[in-house]
């Protein structure tokens, strides 16, 4: 059936949704999610493969209400624990026909509870620790055919893991005896659950147990309009007054009108087939609803982490360009770089002597050169220190942006503060990595340059370092973070650099290597960024494809609609 096949899909990509993200509303959506799950693999997905299977009926209600005295009564045997104690129903029980057996001795319904089958006769188990992760089987005749009764744990236990179970059972059930008090009947508790039961719009019968004599007349009637109120005026109200017990068992005939009306649900396969289509239907339009619900908490997750993806993005975008601004506005050229590039140059009429032609400096530089140490060095070395601060310095602030940022965010702060910050030598260490490569890149691109035996000449009569050196001074040499005197002796130096590199290589080439260059630079750097920021990205959560989910629910709706089950009468 494409209803079920495509049920199945939505079930799967349901169980694929994760909800990390810690914002307003995720526990009721991950609540909501997990019993999506559990009501189709626990009543929708089994009912729509096996329409003939027995009906399920589940006995549930509130602690102390006498659950287990009605199945007990129903069946006339002692088979369900009752006791003062309380929680006193630990694992449920299921009672079944002998040869209805093999409905429930596979994992078709309730697949995440183990079996353990008991002796009819063996008197009722005690609580293990396994309990809740169990489900009791029985055989007993005396039930109607056609049906099985499941006694749960109590709705509001004190032990939550019974909560959790009861709600499970009675979301795989097809119909409900729900087991109230003339003492808690208008607990918020089990109205819940009777809230949910009619918008699925399945069959309930509601036992007021433990009336005190005389009160029924007085109780009943407000039990009634509470149910009419709640869509449930059409359920059965057995009312069953104090003092009737025979050893733990009601009379046959106080029960008759709930014995009658299950007989009347199931009796017949027609009649099952409409009890459980009914509450079929209803099942799968909450299903339905529900998944939706979970599809709008899964996009308000994603745009949680697709904003704090986007933080990280944008602020190393923003530290790209701070780079890019103070690598180019003089800032790199102050004190020690000046200092080192004069020496190697020369300041004495600096500008006189730029003007008398490129030969000058030439010879100035070749002249300093031969049979000398290689002076560039320390150029290089002040030029690599500079650099360095300015990239650890922009690499702290960029990760000190993100965190500020995610901090303002609820959901995005508990997994920032999980993070571990990065200690300060690892920025520095992550700089002077930069810097090392960036220098070697330039030094690499200053000896491909050449093209000719004139140019090669050229670069190893002044050297590949010293010219490397001077590519850097370009790429630093706008004046615009300097001051005072250092305007000047930055301007001039940066145009002995300019035409040295023009008389190697000429104007052209070493604009565009200057520009090759500074991205190099650049992009050296967004790797820095990005590495240093790895932790964090990584830490913001993978989701799943929210397109994915809502294609499988309009599937479902799709098909479920063009089956003919909501044309049925129900």
């Amino acid at each position: 059936m494409e209803e079920q096949a495509s049920l199945t899909h939505l079930r799967d990509e349901l169980s694929d949704v994760e909800l990390p993200l810690d914002i307003g509303g995720v526990d009721d959506a991950r609540e909501n999610r997990a019993r999506t799950i559990r009501r189709l693999d626990d009543h929708v997905l089994p009912r729509l493969s096996h329409l003939d299977a027995p009906l399920l009926c589940v006995v549930g209600g509130s602690t102390g209400a006498g659950k287990s005295t009605i199945v007990n009564s129903l069946v006339g045997q002692q088979l369900s624990a009752s006791s003062a104690r309380r929680p006193t129903t630990r694992r449920p029980l299921l009672i079944h026909r002998e040869e209805d057996a093999r409905w429930y001795e596979d994992t078709r319904i309730l697949p995440s509870l183990a079996r353990v089958r008991v002796d009819p006769q063996a008197p009722p188990s005690e609580p293990t620790k396994l309990s809740t992760r169990e489900l009791e089987l029985r055989v007993n005749n005396t039930i109607p055919p056609g049906i099985a009764i499941l006694d749960a744990p109590d709705l509001d236990s004190v032990v939550a893991d019974n909560r959790v179970l009861a709600r499970q059972l009675l979301d795989a059930a097809d119909l409900w005896v729900f087991v109230t008090t003339a003492a808690r009947y208008a607990d918020a508790v089990p109205w819940a659950m009777l809230s949910d039961a009619a918008s699925r719009n399945i069959s309930v019968a509601v036992v007021l147990n433990r009336v005190p004599p005389g009160a029924i007349n007085e109780i009943r009637p407000d039990l009634s309009r509470m149910l009419a109120q709640a869509d449930l005026g059409r359920a059965p109200l057995i009312a069953i007054e104090e003092g009737h017990l025979n050893d733990g068992i009601l009379p046959a005939n106080v029960l008759s009108p709930l014995s009658n009306w299950l007989v009347s649900l199931s009796d017949t396969a027609q009649a099952r087939a409409k009890t459980a289509k009914r509450t079929l239907r209803g099942t799968v339009t909450t299903v339905l609803d529900a998944s939706e619900e979970v599809l709008l908490a899964l996009q308000a997750q994603q745009y949680v982490a697709i904003d704090a993806a986007a933080v990280i993005d944008t602020q190393i975008e923003g530290a790209l360009r701070r780079i890019e601004d103070l690598t180019q506005n003089g800032t790199l050229l102050r004190g020690e770089v000046l200092n080192r590039w004069q020496e190697v140059i020369g300041t004495a009429e600096l500008s006189r002597k730029i003007d008398e032609g490129i030969s000058w400096i030439k010879a100035r530089v070749t002249g300093f050169l031969t049979g000398k140490p290689n002076r560039a060095a320390p150029v290089e070395n002040a030029i690599q220190e500079g650099l360095a601060a300015l990239l650890a310095e922009q690499l702290a602030t960029t990760e000190e942006r993100v965190r500020s940022s995610w901090h303002q965010n609820n959901a995005m702060r508990e997994i920032e503060t999980t993070v571990a910050e990065t200690p300060p030598a690892t920025y520095r260490e992550h700089a002077e990595t930069v810097t090392r490569q960036w220098q070697r890149d330039l030094l690499e691109m200053v000896r491909t340059e050449g093209s000719s035996r004139k140019t090669t000449a050229r670069i190893l009569a002044i050297g590949v370092n010293l010219l490397g050196v001077a590519l850097m001074i370009v790429i630093f040499a706008s004046t615009g973070g300097l001051t005072g005197a250092e305007v000047g002796v930055a301007g001039a130096t940066s145009v002995v650099a300019q035409r040295l590199l023009e008389s190697v290589f000429g104007d052209q080439a070493v604009a565009r290597m200057t520009k090759q260059a500074h991205d190099m630079l650049l992009e050296r750097c967004k790797d820095a960024l990005t590495d240093t920021l790895g932790t964090l990205a990584r830490a913001v959560p993978e989701l799943s494809d929210g397109e994915e989910l809502k294609r499988a629910i309009m599937l479902a709706r799709r098909a479920w609609e063009e089956s003919g089950w909501e044309k049925e009468d129900s």
